[in-house]
């Protein structure tokens, strides 16, 4: 059995090339997509899965004021530990580590040490389909952690709870989302830098389709998604593009009379 290509998404330098995407005005336009999905209200519990640099606890911050009554971040990179850390003390008012936790997990093993019917809400931006899995035997890739996922929301989300995400759409024309962007006069501090991570991150996008390909990475077309998270016990709501049209977000929903969602 070959060994498979090492996984980018757990690089630091990856990571920290990531973390300039929300300048880019079509990821804006998808922070603004999700979150307006989430509808965050104080004094709820929400966990962020793929946290990257923290664009999206950053939202359910600023649009609850402060109130939400905690969010967990968790991503696979170490990296972005430093980031949150950094978000804690931008934000106003400011987040203490006990109202904003950062936790290193590979989400292709799933919600390991997070409770049961813990959250109110789960958000994740381009993160959850880079959940991967090979047969013990073959070798060949599996959807197998990529279900798991979904259902190990459904486990950790209330009755009632709601799971927001985005993921890309198939074949994505990363090329688009860097074009829209730039031809449209972005403005930002370090742009040098920005442009060259812009320029890693196109690189990484090429690696992500090739892997998609290969099975290894999910970008489904709406109606197998729509199935997928609908078989884990979740119910879709609503979807939408985004992203330069190059993601769809999607709101699931938990039975307010459910216990645990189906695995």
């Amino acid at each position: 059995m070959a060994a498979p290509e090492k996984n980018q998404w757990f690089d630091d330098r990856c990571a920290e090339a990531f973390w300039d995407q929300q300048h880019a005005v079509p990821y804006q336009e998808l922070l603004t997509d999700t979150l307006t999905m989430a509808r965050p209200a104080s004094g709820e519990r929400w966990l962020d899965l793929g946290c990257g640099g923290g664009p999206l606890t950053v939202g359910l911050w600023r649009a609850t004021r402060g109130g939400v009554d905690g969010i967990v971040a968790v991503d696979c990179a170490a990296a972005n530990e430093r980031a949150i850390a950094k978000v804690r003390t931008r934000l106003s008012p400011p987040a203490s580590e006990q109202q904003i936790e950062f936790r290193v997990g590979d989400l292709s093993q799933g919600l390991q040490g997070l409770p049961d019917g813990a959250f109110d809400g789960v958000i994740s931006g381009l993160a959850v389909s880079y959940a991967e899995s090979r047969d013990p035997a073959t070798g060949a890739y599996t959807d197998a952690a990529y279900r798991r996922i979904f259902a190990e929301v459904g486990r950790v989300l209330k009755p009632g709870g709601r799971l927001v995400f985005s993921v890309n759409v198939p074949e994505p024309k990363f090329w688009r989302v860097f074009w829209k962007s730039f031809g449209r006069g972005l403005r930002v501090a370090h742009a040098r830098r920005v442009f060259f991570n812009a320029l890693k991150m196109q690189r990484v996008g090429g690696w992500l389709k090739r892997e998609a390909r290969k099975g290894r990475f999910h970008f489904l077309p709406i109606e197998q998604l729509v199935a997928l998270v609908e078989s884990s016990g979740l119910r879709v709501v609503e979807h939408q593009r985004s992203y330069a049209d190059q993601a769809f977000v999607m709101r699931a929903e938990k039975s307010a009379a459910s216990g645990v969602a189906a695995a």
